[in-house]
């Protein structure tokens, strides 16, 4: 893995479409020059590489693997799971070049203000893509990484990633605790320089890593300080300076050069919400959220897709939702049930889209129960049940968002009655992991992982 020192402006990898050109640009520079940026401007930066990270080609290609979208044109070969390793060459450049390069970079003696701040954040951002590495990938670069003495890091296991981001998540909360900063710092795109916000998204990171680790009842110790309302969350509300690209990545998508690589029409997700076996019932109407998601079938460019549309990085739904399952599987019933129904009291109070007519009235203990409208059959005991339901409410609520990936994964140890049902594209198996990129093996080949089979599932989901 090659370690590039290279200024903010040039990391900002904003558009999918414009990606590979940026990044070969990049590679034309000199890896020796090291661009005289303060820390807090690097800030700025990492924040727009880990977007990037986060909701872009990973997030897409997924999406087609769980039932969000259907790939066609470019998009053909991953609807039908097929994966060529140059596609993760940018996302991986994005993670280790834009993120934790960057983000050791600025904790590493370069002037900066606000030092517990900004070296704070700086770890929180670093953790979010070292973790969102290890879930997608498996063995990734971490005590190793980002070292300018070793051009060629060794691979930790997925587990010990894992345990090492906690161990940063925590160092980035002491931090963020002594820092006590409470706004004014524009640097800062997700709190305006807001500790307390912070803090509650690195306890947010937290808990979904607990969860898919499957150690519960941390997870739960972590969601109770993690984000707990709508104003809290880490989000990023694009400029939508649609001539600069600044604007929602599924938006840049859907309107761009290769519009119909990906469409909502035929998907899982818009048949569970609207087709002739939908999830409604007496207590759920998911009018307003199809509509905000779909325009009929395809995405909403007024909506979940509109040019200004806030994105979701680390949300008070995530946070409210962990919490809830990470209880059911701990045989909390009541505790998971009263999460549940407040995730459900921000849906009909409008919190995340317009409620018109749609419905998210409050469950009670005998819905989950046998005969009851969410165990009509009494096939489930009453916490599978429940289970089923917080399972299938994060499916459609991670819409476009690499959880859904995640729980797709991790939720096929549990019985497949509780399972949510997305078919398969092809085969009989969904994809488990992305592979390594081309630029690795090119650079690194000894130490990447032999693994050429997007089915062989990562330690973590074993």
């Amino acid at each position: 893995m090659r370690i590039l020192k290279i200024s903010t402006v040039t990391i900002v990898l904003f558009s999918f479409f414009a990606c590979q050109e940026i990044v070969d640009d990049i590679n034309d520079n000199d890896p020796n020059t090291i661009s005289n940026v303060d820390g807090q401007t690097l800030l700025t930066g990492i924040q727009l590489a880990d977007i990037t990270a986060q909701l872009g080609y990973l997030n897409w290609a997924a999406g087609v693997w769980t039932g969000n979208f259907v790939g066609s044109g470019r998009f053909a070969p991953i609807q039908e799971y097929q994966y060529g390793n140059t596609n993760s060459n940018t996302p991986w450049f994005n993670i280790y070049v834009g993120v934790v390069q960057q983000a050791r970079e600025l904790r590493s003696g370069i002037p900066v203000t606000n030092q517990d701040f900004f070296f704070g954040a700086s770890k929180v951002l670093e953790a979010h893509a070292l973790g969102t590495a290890a879930s997608m990938f498996g063995d990734v670069p971490f005590t190793e990484a980002a070292n300018p003495e070793i051009p060629t890091p060794t691979y930790d296991g997925q587990l010990a990633v894992y345990s090492g981001v906690q161990s940063l998540l925590d160092e980035a909360i002491s931090d963020l605790q002594s820092a006590g900063t409470e706004g004014g710092i524009s640097e800062d795109l997700f709190f305006g320089g807001n500790s307390s916000n912070w803090i509650k998204a690195a306890y947010t990171l937290k808990a979904r890593l607990y969860l898919e680790a499957g150690d519960y009842a941390n997870a739960i110790s972590a969601a109770q300080n993690g984000v707990n309302q709508a104003s809290e969350s880490m989000q990023y509300t694009p400029p939508a300076v649609v001539l600069t690209g600044d604007t929602n990545l599924l938006n840049q998508f859907f309107t761009g050069s290769f519009p119909d690589d990906l469409t909502t029409e035929g998907g899982y997700l818009i048949e569970l919400m609207t087709g002739a076996s939908n999830r409604n019932n007496t207590k759920t109407d998911e009018i307003d959220r199809s509509t905000y998601y779909f325009d009929g079938t395809q995405i909403n460019l007024a909506g979940i897709a509109a040019v200004d549309e806030p994105m979701n990085l680390l949300s008070v739904q995530e946070n409210v939702l962990n919490w809830a399952e990470a209880a059911i599987r701990s045989n909390d019933f009541a505790t998971a049930l009263s999460k549940l129904n407040e995730h459900r009291a921000n849906l009909r109070n409008g919190e995340f889209f317009a409620i018109t007519t749609g419905i998210y009235d409050d469950y009670v203990e005998a819905d989950f129960q046998a005969g009851g409208i969410e165990n009509l059959d009494g096939s489930l005991s009453q916490n599978d049940a429940l289970l089923r339901e917080i399972i299938q409410e994060r499916y459609v609520t991670f819409f476009a968002e690499l959880s859904s990936f995640n729980d797709l994964r991790r939720t096929k140890n549990d019985p497949i009655s509780i399972q949510v049902g997305v078919p398969f594209n092809t085969g009989t198996q969904h994809p488990e992991r992305f592979l390594y990129p081309f630029s690795e093996e090119n650079t690194n080949g000894a130490n990447v992982p032999d693994i050429t089979d997007l089915f062989a599932k990562t330690p973590v989901n074993q």
